[in-house]
């Protein structure tokens, strides 16, 4: 059994019994980051020396991913990001493909993510949306984004959240004054942490906030987007 483990994105008392229950009886575990896990194991006391760990990347080659295949056909596996939920917009997704095509069985729990917080708190309704994972840093960005609110302008699917990193984020707002977008952002960053902020407002109005220091570029970034 692959069991997908979620872990906290930065508060760490947003762990669950259950995954804390797994992180002690698992042997096997597969990582976006070896050592982000271990020292997470530290974190809650949990002893990880007789522990095998193993490494989950964009990169990583067919050999590897048919050992890691071999070993959950014998026992039960743990997979782990580097923070939030596995499999989604990560590395991790390659091995929920790797179980369907060898019939194995997987479990994922629930847990820690930034979506469903940022979904929650946006302030508007969001019974619709659409999730599009990280947007494109160079090749088929613009035409992403001109797809997102064309995709907005139109549809009933109006609502249209992603990820996107500290270092962007005064570009897309730029990126998307340009492209003559009128409607609202809701920008979410620092979740759970001491400082968590959420804002929605115009691409002016966020682009006179980061200026201005009121919304510091730091920590991980939601991006909500949505027409008026």
């Amino acid at each position: 059994m692959l069991y997908l483990i979620p872990t906290p994105i930065w508060n760490k008392d947003d762990i669950t019994l259950r995954a804390l229950k797994l992180f002690k009886e698992l042997k096997y575990f597969i990582c976006e980051d070896t050592r982000t896990t271990m020292k997470l194991l530290g974190m809650y006391e949990i002893d990880y020396k007789e522990k095998e760990f193993f490494s989950l990347t964009s990169f990583t080659n067919q050999w590897k991913l048919n050992h890691y295949l071999n070993i959950l056909k014998t026992s039960d596996v743990g997979l782990v990001s580097e923070a939030w939920t596995p499999g989604l917009s990560d590395p991790g997704k390659s091995m929920i493909q790797i179980c369907n095509e060898n019939v194995l069985p997987y479990s994922i729990l629930p847990g820690a993510n930034a979506l469903v917080p940022a979904v929650v708190g946006a302030g508007f309704d969001t019974s619709k949306f659409t999730f599009i994972g990280f947007l494109p840093t160079k090749k088929g960005r613009q035409t992403a984004l001109k797809a997102m609110i064309d995709s907005s302008l139109r549809s009933e699917w109006q609502a249209t959240f992603f990820y996107e990193s500290v270092h962007r984020i005064g570009k897309l707002m730029q990126e998307l004054k340009v492209l003559g977008f009128a409607g609202k952002i809701s920008l979410t960053r620092e979740l759970s942490k001491m400082f968590e902020q959420q804002v929605t407002a115009s691409v002016d109005e966020i682009l006179s906030m980061i200026k201005n220091g009121k919304i510091p570029l730091k920590g991980e970034f939601v991006i909500w987007v949505m027409s008026d």
